[in-house]
């Protein structure tokens, strides 16, 4: 397939604004390794609920009909309350915000994405869908750098009131990935 006849995309929530304060003081906490820290900027941070990948654009229209069919969810109240890194503390490459409550009902959004996608791309088996929000990537040259005083980050809990899921295209540039919303998908 022709990449120019492909969009990249992904569903999720738009999270940026809502943690927006938040970021200020998870970056504080690393004053000597800032600069190797790769940030996500604020308007790209959202919480994946499924990547999907390159899709033809003229199945776009199809995909988006199934996702109307298959979302079946009810709003609900998300809480962000929790810092972590994937995959380890020792050999950290992703700075994580968590979801307490919440976390049953993005699940089922995921399965629901997951029965929907069925019908149009295959499923890889060794991802498990874990809920949470990637703040930012450590290159691995940078693996030295001391996580404790992010992961003790202690915050008020953030809570977001969760009324849609989103169809973004990820385009990727030079200077970093740029999102935007093709499609919206109200919650019940």
């Amino acid at each position: 397939m022709n990449k120019i006849n492909e969009k990249r995309v992904f569903i999720g929530i738009p999270i940026g604004a809502t943690i927006k304060p938040l970021l200020a003081v998870l970056k504080s906490k690393f004053p000597k390794n800032s600069e190797k820290i790769k940030w996500i900027p604020s308007e790209n941070i959202h919480l994946t609920l499924r990547f999907v990948g390159n899709i033809s654009v003229e199945n776009i229209t199809g995909f988006i009909q199934s996702l109307k069919t298959e979302i079946i969810q009810n709003k609900f109240e998300m809480v962000i309350e929790s810092s972590g890194v994937f995959p380890s503390s020792h050999s950290p490459r992703v700075l994580w915000l968590g979801i307490k409550r919440g976390a049953e009902e993005l699940l089922s959004l995921h399965t629901q994405i997951e029965t929907s996608l069925g019908k149009i791309t295959t499923k890889n088996p060794e991802l498990t869908f874990t809920p949470h929000i990637t703040i930012a990537k450590i290159p691995q040259k940078f693996v030295e750098i001391d996580i404790l005083p992010f992961l003790n980050t202690v915050y008020s809990p953030i809570e977001l009131e969760v009324n849609s899921i989103c169809l973004f295209e990820s385009q990727l540039f030079q200077g970093g990935a740029k999102y935007r919303i093709l499609n919206e998908f109200p919650l019940n």
